[in-house]
Parts: structure tokens; C-alpha cells; sequence
């Protein structure tokens, strides 16, 4: 039984979120191991991990609460990745060389 609701939500996770070996060989075998590896990677800074790792896995559960992709995709992985999916950038000048110039700083 699958917990996806359709075949292409299921590709997705497999193609962008499972985590995997270099060589491609999946490290989560199943859905259930990516919400463990995220709820783990999310508790280890409380307290009471174990606690928190069950609470987090039941939010995960059933997509019941879908973090966002990089978090998703990095958390508990041990790869350097930032697991921030957005970023603050000073006010753009409102011309082409200072669109530019700020385009380096992305």
C-alpha cells in the first residue's frame, strides 16, 4: 500500500526529496524513512529528542505537514546544504547595472 496519492507525487519524492547514495542508491527505502530522517534531524536540539521525534513524524505523517523542499530534501542528510528556502537581499537599484550587481550577491 502506498501513502501517495498519486503516481507522480510518488516520482516526485523519489526524484527530489528521497535521499539516496551518490551513486543513486536509495538510503530511504520508503516514504516512512524520509519523515524519520526529517523528524530526527528536526528533534536533536530539544531536550527530550525521542519525545520530539515522534511528535514531529506525527505531523510528517500523511503529509499531514509538508515542510518546505530544501528542508525536506537536507534535513538529517549530514550533507552541507542550507535548509533555508528563502533569502533577504537589500533593495535593488532600478536600473540595469545595479540589477546586475545585485544578481552577484545571489
Amino acid at each position: 500500500m502506498t501513502r501517495f496519492a498519486a503516481d507522480i507525487a510518488e516520482q516526485i519524492w523519489d526524484m527530489k526529496y528521497r535521499l539516496k547514495e551518490v551513486d543513486g542508491t536509495p538510503i530511504d527505502t520508503t516514504v516512512e524513512d524520509t519523515w524519520r530522517r526529517i523528524a530526527r534531524a528536526l528533534a536533536a536540539e530539544e531536550a527530550d529528542s525521542a519525545h520530539w521525534e515522534d511528535v514531529f513524524y506525527e505531523a510528517l505523517e500523511d503529509f499531514r505537514y509538508l515542510p518546505a523542499g530544501r528542508i525536506t530534501a537536507g534535513a538529517g542528510t549530514a550533507r552541507s546544504v542550507t535548509l533555508f528556502n528563502s533569502f533577504v537581499m537589500g533593495t535593488i537599484p532600478d536600473s540595469m547595472g545595479g540589477i546586475f550587481d545585485m544578481l552577484k550577491e545571489a
